[in-house]
């Protein structure tokens, strides 16, 4: 799948950022997204426990990529972009300049409830008063069906981010073809695809 993400084309400029304004993308895949922020001006950290997706990244790409070690992690560089290969909760704080946004697709739903709280803790360690966030989240009925994807509601949301983030729910949307892809897992109920922008409303780093 080539398409790069409706809801991504479709409200970050709500985040108005300069250009070279440097996004990470944690658990970041193969995603065409990477491009997009890429061909926008942004400076892209993509960040991924598989090196095959980073290659395929890498392979699509007219850009020139130089391999580097840092911080235990394999390094892809080239003048748009940053490839971190390795665990993500122990990308260096911040990895190499500060981060000005995040965008947070398919990640943060593809944690169960403990991970997911250290994967936010990691975000906002990286996090500056400035940093914004571009957030995907799922619900439905999480006893109907294990995930991944799970089950992220708001109120947890809420209580992961809302002591260091103000956020706005800028898109919901009833998938009726995943409610149908997952019915044989157990999903009967509903399936809510939701997006969301944060903003960092700490009043220090």
């Amino acid at each position: 799948m080539t398409e790069v993400y409706a809801p991504l084309t479709r409200y970050w400029s709500r985040l108005q950022l300069p250009k070279q304004a440097r996004v990470l993308v944690p658990l970041c895949g193969k995603a065409h997204d990477l491009d997009w922020l890429a061909d926008q001006g942004y400076h892209v950290i993509g960040a991924e426990a598989a090196q095959r997706p980073l290659m395929e990244v890498m392979e699509r790409s007219n850009a020139s990529f130089v391999r580097t070690e840092s911080h235990g992690f394999t390094v892809y560089r080239s003048e748009s972009m940053e490839l971190w290969h390795g665990n993500f909760l122990k990308l260096p704080i911040p990895p190499t300049a500060p981060i000005d946004a995040i965008y947070d697709k398919t990640s943060i739903v593809a944690l169960p409830p403990a991970m997911r709280e250290q994967h936010a803790r990691k975000l906002l360690s990286l996090s500056q008063r400035h940093t914004q966030m571009l957030l995907q989240s799922f619900e439905y009925v999480q006893e109907e069906m294990n995930g991944p994807p799970f089950s992220v509601p708001e109120q947890e949301i809420a209580t992961l981010f809302g002591a260091d983030f103000k956020y706005t729910l800028l898109h919901e949307e009833s998938k009726i073809e995943q409610l149908e892809r997952f019915r044989r897992r157990g999903l009967s109920s509903h399936f809510l695809e939701k997006v969301y922008h944060l903003e960092a409303c700490r009043q220090s780093d």
